[in-house]
């Protein structure tokens, strides 16, 4: 991994949103971690547990799903030099509504809030997710269109939220702004937390319940998919050098190799069962009406039409080349995950609001795919 200069980190003060989720824990212990780094602030729905990478930010606690939160947030971003946006919420998937107040209208909010304060660099988290359907065999550069898959209620509020932004820091803004798309993103720290918010407490635990001869057989549909994952703190390493080099634009992250349906049957030392896409959604959609999940299916059209990522931006404008091999990646996760590895912490203590708590909200937890 080429080494960042670092120049511009000196005497900064960085305001990071969700700084208590999957990215945002990994980008405090980037930035924690650099000297000279002036200041660091986080801004969760709770406050987290006082040790690291947690200890030693300056905490602002809001729902940025509330307009009560613009005072908040004005008091967050006053005096800062960078504000990393992460915060998003996955859940409930059942309110979409809730998810776009969180996700689009917070968003703007944040943006606005940096305008009003004059942030030089803001760093706004998007996602693979923004991405128009490709093909299976399409791997994409920044330029493909971010319209979003329709069917995909975290797909539209990504593509939404990229809008409000560029909205909000158009040509004329004098503030740098840096639009960061990553594929899925995992770390085995997070694996109990996202294994619960995607596949809900009792299919979770019922899956890790399985025999090993059954967890060996993975069904995967067809058409086939390919994908890519990226490590948390490889995310981060890009993040921490694009405020050193005040870089501007979107950035595709992804690490090395995307995979097929049998190379992730491969990472995972499964055999792989094709199973037609088209019988798997209509399940996916059962358990979702059932209440068996909490995920919507929308997720899987999702899986099925995202195209993979071109990474070449990144690498030559960043110098930023993943230390972790995605299929490493891959496995890793899953293993921590069938260990129930990554154990209740911040993410999951109570928030105080037990109503929405109960609901599945996540408002601080950025997605797996960083969104």
């Amino acid at each position: 991994m080429a080494e960042t200069s670092r120049d511009h980190l000196q005497g900064l003060t960085v305001a990071v949103t969700g700084a208590s989720g999957n990215v945002g824990t990994a980008l405090l212990r980037r930035l924690t971690a650099v000297a000279g780094v002036a200041g660091v602030r986080g801004l969760a729905r709770r406050r987290p547990p006082d040790v690291e990478p947690w200890s030693g930010v300056r905490w602002h606690l809001t729902d940025l799903g509330e307009a009560a939160s613009e005072a908040e947030l004005d008091r967050f971003v006053d005096g800062a030099d960078a504000v990393v946006h992460l915060a998003w919420a996955l859940q409930p998937g059942r309110k979409p509504e809730m998810l776009h107040r969180v996700n689009v209208d917070g968003t703007r909010r944040v943006a606005e809030a940096a305008r009003r304060a004059g942030v030089a660099h803001v760093v706004h988290m998007s996602s693979l997710g923004a991405y128009a359907a490709g093909s299976r065999h399409q791997v994409v550069g920044e330029d493909w269109p971010v319209t979003g898959i329709p069917s995909s209620q975290y797909s539209r509020d990504k593509s939404d939220a990229e809008r409000v932004v560029r909205q909000v820091f158009d040509a004329a803004s004098p503030t740098t702004l840096t639009v960061v798309r990553p594929t899925l993103v995992l770390q085995p720290e997070a694996a109990s937390e996202i294994g619960r918010y995607f596949l809900g407490p009792l299919v979770f635990a019922g899956a890790r319940a399985l025999p090993a001869a059954v967890v060996k057989l993975l069904p995967l549909p067809l058409p086939d998919v390919r994908v890519g994952f990226v490590h948390a703190d490889d995310v981060a390493d890009a993040i921490v050098r694009m405020l050193d080099r005040r870089a501007a634009g979107p950035f595709n992250l992804s690490a090395e190799p995307v995979l097929d349906a049998d190379g992730i049957a491969r990472a995972l030392g499964s055999r792989r069962v094709p199973v037609p896409a088209a019988a798997i959604r209509p399940l996916v959609a059962a358990a979702f009406a059932a209440h068996l999940i909490p995920t919507e299916p929308g997720w899987f059209d999702l899986g099925i039409g995202a195209p993979a990522l071109d990474t070449t931006r990144a690498r030559t404008v960043l110098d930023w080349l993943p230390a972790h091999r995605g299929d490493d990646v891959l496995a890793r996760f899953v293993a921590a995950l069938g260990a129930g590895a990554g154990a209740p912490g911040a993410l999951l203590a109570p928030a105080g609001r037990p109503e929405r708590e109960a609901a599945g909200d996540l408002s601080d937890v950025p997605p797996p795919t960083g969104g």
